[in-house]
């Protein structure tokens, strides 16, 4: 379905703003399919997200900040998410032997065996997701979607004056 038919646009905007809605369009898509998985699983994308942080971390772990630091989706409370999951036995908090103010947050043994049953259908679910374009593609949309977010980052570091510019 086309931009236009999809948001039941009278006429298509500017292409820059056209990009924008596809973007929100489809970070919306992908994320409905990834929760559909992973609540299979008895988990949010969020909690799916700590997860893979955690288990790629240091095995001393992560402090919450850190793990905030790296999320995909900024907007979650990180210490709810960790607690939600440190309740489901998947991780736990260990002291840090250095800073007794800081905990380290690591991956329990049944988290890691989650994250393993889940390695194949996340992959699986990407490859699916991705099917209609080949590797290249998939390569080539990747760099420039990174370039895209570099630059977002670059423009929303002056985001007061940009607002101001553009009101």
């Amino acid at each position: 379905m086309s931009l236009q038919e999809e948001l039941q646009m009278s006429k298509l905007p500017a292409p820059g703003v056209q990009l924008m809605l596809q973007l929100m369009l489809t970070r919306e898509a992908v994320v409905r399919v990834q929760e559909h998985l992973f609540e299979g699983h008895g988990l949010t994308i969020q909690q799916y997200n700590v997860l893979r942080i955690v288990r790629g971390g240091p095995t001393k772990g992560h402090p919450i900040y850190e793990i905030e630091r790296r999320m995909i989706y900024r907007f979650a409370n990180v210490t709810r998410l960790v607690d939600r999951l440190e309740v489901q036995g998947l991780l736990k908090r260990v002291a840090d032997p250095k800073d007794r103010r800081v905990s380290r947050v690591v991956i329990t043994p049944k988290g890691r065996r989650l994250m393993e049953r889940l390695d194949g259908p996340v992959q699986q679910l990407a490859t699916r997701i991705t099917d209609c374009c080949d590797e290249a593609e998939c390569l080539a949309m990747a760099d420039r979607l990174e370039r895209l977010r570099e630059h977002c980052l670059t423009v929303g570091e002056d985001q007061d004056s940009l607002v101001a510019a553009i009101s």
